[in-house]
């Protein structure tokens, strides 16, 4: 451009302006200015801008802009205003939408203000003394995770029966936790709380936060819920809007829990899937549950910032998000990672598990102590919660039975995992074992005695205990010296119809009528065998006789000496002269007078019985 420029310009500008515009230009612009402007502007602007302004603005606007703006302003305005030094004392009426609010609001509001999508977290030290007609209304939402599990295999259903089993379960989860919490809320047409599935047996349900994107849960079921509030503030940062966050927190994590510990969550869930048509509902008979609820996570006042660190100050063994790391770690970025699992790895890699689950993992681990298996969860957060685990001490697995088989070996296992899910159901093995324990001298059935049958002698507990298939095998087994159908019989309380020689009266009982309790004795299948083999001593037919066997006619007729009367007596039963059958050691004679030839010191007349 000319070192001396022209300070009269010329009327008839050339059509194709220079490059280079030139370093001190006209106070007077032209009247008739260029159809292509320069693509750089001039430092020094006119102070009277054009009657007819550029079809094409400038992509970077002046930095010092006219005093006295366009009437017909560009219809592509500049996406950063300017500031001006003179702002005016009156609102418009009909006010842009801004997305970058004026840092000096105007002192007299507008009658239809501005809704920014960005509201700012600090009241405005200069307010207005006209308050808006149209107040802004900042809702917060509040987040609560849970994990849970039960006591049966869900993720071993089918897509239907699981998709109806997760039903069952959020329908459970949103009658207990979306309480009324904010008792001054009366809006009835909104929900204010929901429940929803997150993650059911490895399969999201949506995408999870992303302190938890990562790990792959251990729980059967992760849900959520999420309940809104009205703020006081912008930031919902107020004394009430914090506690509003903690009761809500509160509401939800002690009715979860309350509910899992006192049984009531069970009870409404089974009643649920009873009523549930897809279901089996033979499935609530033995089952149990158990979960944890986690801490709470808000969209305004607090929410996470997704930049992980360890909480090394107040040695809570995680990572937290919460923004306030120690400024050491702010300076070396090194401390901070972008997800609960990286952080968690590299510097609680010695326990990731409590680091990762601060509430609990669901995880089994053994309480020597009580002889049982218990969850990783926080104690009252459900039946089978046995507290944090220790990392030093105690080994997780996947379920109790696991637990039961590898940390308690010397329990019975289907006794052990019972006992661990706290089940009053687990009916035994239904086996057989030796009865020393129950104080009974036969064998006796793995059931409990409660339910009636009276061959039961306890769950067994012990894996020492041996455990037959039937009565018989445990008999012969563990009572050989008692025979075993006898045996078999009083272990399973029914009846033996056969016989047993009672030598003190020198008679054969049947043990259906008459039971021994002498279990050394010999059975015999028949009287006959019982006086033959059992009362080798006796006749026959005087064992019959005095073992209830109606005899009458038998005998042999015959004479013998009944030296008790001192008389002779007929070997027959009835009316004298009978006397009865005859004894193995009396000696028979073929008459009368042959018999009383032996008593010969009393009279004919009186010797035979009469």
């Amino acid at each position: 451009p000319s070192d001396s420029p022209s300070y009269q310009p010329s009327s008839l500008p050339s059509n194709v302006p220079s490059d280079m515009p030139s370093f001190s230009p006209s106070s007077q612009p032209s009247s008739a200015p260029s159809q292509s402007p320069s693509a750089i502007p001039s430092s020094s602007p006119s102070f009277q801008p054009s009657s007819m302004p550029s079809e094409s603005p400038s992509n970077k606007p002046s930095r010092e802009p006219s005093e006295s703006p366009s009437d017909a302003p560009s219809e592509s305005p500049s996406s950063g205003p300017s500031s001006s030094s003179s702002p005016t004392l009156s609102g418009s009426m009909y006010p842009s939408i801004s997305t970058m609010p004026s840092s000096e609001p105007t002192p007299i509001a507008s009658e239809t203000p501005s809704v920014s999508q960005s509201p700012t977290n600090g009241p405005t030290k200069s307010p207005t003394s006209v308050p808006s007609m149209q107040p802004s209304i900042v809702e917060e939402t509040v987040t609560i995770g849970g994990s849970l599990s039960v006591s049966i295999d869900i993720c071993a259903y089918n897509e239907a029966d699981l998709a109806a089993f997760v039903a069952v379960i959020i329908a459970t989860i949103k009658d207990f936790a979306c309480t009324d919490s904010d008792p001054q809320d009366t809006n009835s047409e909104e929900e204010d709380c929901t429940a929803e599935i997150l993650y059911a047996c490895g399969n999201r349900q949506r995408k999870l936060a992303s302190s938890r994107e990562l790990q792959a849960s251990p729980w059967q079921i992760e849900y959520q819920v999420t309940e809104t509030f009205t703020c006081e503030v912008a930031g919902c940062t107020s004394p009430a809007d914090i506690a509003a966050v903690a009761s809500i927190a509160e509401t939800v994590s002690t009715t979860m829990g309350n509910s899992m510990e006192s049984g009531s969550f069970l009870t409404l869930l089974s009643t649920n899937i009873v009523q549930t048509s897809g279901l089996d509902a033979n499935i609530v008979n033995c089952l149990a549950v158990w979960g944890v609820t986690e801490e709470p996570v808000t969209e305004v006042g607090s929410p996470g910032t997704g930049r992980f660190y360890p909480d090394w100050d107040y040695y809570s063994d995680t990572c937290l998000e919460d923004g306030n790391e120690p400024i050491y770690m702010t300076n070396d970025t090194a401390f901070i990672l972008d997800s609960l699992e990286e952080c968690c790895e590299r510097y609680y890699s010695w326990d990731t598990n409590s680091c990762m689950n601060v509430k609990g993992s669901g995880l089994w681990y053994a309480d020597v102590l009580n002889n049982v298996c218990v969850t990783d969860c926080e104690s009252g957060k459900g039946s089978s919660c046995g507290g944090r685990a220790d990392v030093f001490s105690d080994k997780l697995y996947a379920n109790p039975r696991s637990c039961c088989e590898s940390e308690l070996a010397w329990r019975f296992v289907e006794f052990c995992e019972a006992e661990s899910f706290k089940s009053e159901c687990y009916g035994g093995t239904g086996l057989y074992y030796r009865g020393d324990s129950a104080g009974v001298d036969v064998c006796v059935k793995d059931c409990d005695p409660a339910n009636g049958d009276r061959a039961c002698g306890g769950l067994v507990e012990e894996t020492w205990v041996v455990l037959h298939d039937t009565a018989e095998d445990c008999c012969a087994e563990e009572y050989s010296w008692i025979d075993n159908e006898l045996c078999a019989t009083r272990t399973t309380h029914s009846t033996l119809s056969k016989y047993w020689a009672d030598k003190t009266n020198g008679k054969c009982e049947d043990d259906s009528v008459y039971p021994t309790t002498d279990l050394s004795v010999a059975i015999y299948n028949s009287i006959e065998s019982c006086c033959s083999e059992g009362l080798p001593w006796l006749t026959e037919g005087a064992c019959l006789s005095t073992s209830g066997m109606d005899l009458t006619g038998a005998g042999s007729n015959k004479f013998y000496v009944d030296f008790q009367s001192q008389h002779c007596a007929k070997d027959c039963n009835g009316p004298a002269p009978c006397g009865g059958l005859t004894q193995q050691w009396n000696i028979l004679y073929e008459s009368e007078d042959d018999c009383c030839a032996q008593v010969w010191w009393i009279s004919r007349s009186d010797c035979l019985k009469d």
